[in-house]
């Protein structure tokens, strides 16, 4: 695939993310807060529509990270999804009115420089062939993710809150993982029989079970702060680590530039969000004050 098509998909990801993460904000806050990792959570949200339209764009946003994660460097894939706290921060100032800093249109200004580093260190890669132990261990992860999350889930302090997001970002990164290793066959159907697949439908749902819960406690840009770290810099390390991952000609002072820059203003806007609403705004549906 040309890579800029690679890269658009990652952006299509980012947007489709930015956009599903403010619908199950408001979705999430109508139900009982959750204290336990209870898939009927998800089945009682399934009546609201702003949830389900936010998980239709999950499954484009899944489809999407696979069509980037097989063709680009994860440490080029990622930041660019990244992106989506942005625009979940956007979208947040827009509808419950809540105003930005101005460190973070710096921030913004840092994002597009950032991005532009990483697409002219990146170049569409195929990743390595995986060892066998490697590939056990990600396909086996969801198990650990999703046994953490309940014991962090039954916690209340702000900790727990971030924890949840830490671990969300964890098995959304394991997704893009799983699709960078996963060999498509031919025929098509046979990648029914590849437990790749599988754990990549299990790192979704351990992953949006997690961040529902999380949405429960803080604003949509707080959660995807701690979610957006770890979704990107597990994968980052991973690719880097085991499956190959490169700059095109060695240009890693560009990459790792370009890395630093989209990540720290992600974060920087996330964190910036959470400030005193507009004057006169009304606060979303059952949203929680910032933690003090």
């Amino acid at each position: 695939m040309p890579f800029g098509l690679a890269l658009l998909a990652a952006f299509g990801c980012s947007v489709s993310t930015g956009v599903a993460a403010v619908l199950q904000k408001v979705s999430a806050d109508q139900e009982e807060r959750a204290s336990s990792l209870h898939i009927g959570l998800l089945w009682r949200l399934l009546d609201d529509w702003p949830y389900l339209l936010g998980l239709a764009l999950d499954g484009a946003s899944f489809l999407l990270t696979v069509v980037a994660a097989q063709n680009l460097p994860l440490f080029v894939a990622e930041p660019v999804i990244a992106v989506n706290v942005v625009i979940t921060a956007l979208l947040e100032r827009v509808l419950f009115r809540r105003r930005l800093r101005g460190v973070a249109w710096v921030a913004i200004v840092g994002i597009l420089l950032g991005l532009s580093l990483l697409a002219l260190s990146g170049g569409p890669e195929r990743a390595r062939t995986a060892a066998a132990a490697m590939r056990w261990a990600v396909i086996l992860l969801p198990l650990g993710v999703a046994a953490a999350g309940g014991v962090v889930a039954g916690r209340n302090r702000h900790s727990a809150t971030v924890a949840l997001g830490v671990l969300a970002g964890v098995a959304f990164g394991g997704t893009a993982i799983a699709g960078r290793m996963l060999v498509v066959p031919h025929p098509f159907w046979q990648l029914l029989l590849n437990p790749l697949v599988w754990s990549m439908l299990a790192y979704g749902l351990v992953g949006l079970l997690l961040f529902t819960i999380a949405l429960q406690r803080s604003h949509a840009s707080v959660v995807g702060a701690s979610t957006t770290a770890a979704q990107s810099i597990v994968p980052i390390v991973v690719g880097i680590a085991f499956l190959g991952d490169s700059p095109r000609n060695g240009a890693w002072a560009v990459a790792v530039a370009g890395m630093v820059l989209t990540l720290a203003g992600t974060l920087a806007i996330a964190v910036t969000q959470v400030v005193p609403d507009l004057p006169g705004s009304a606060p979303a549906p059952g949203s929680l004050a910032p933690p003090g």
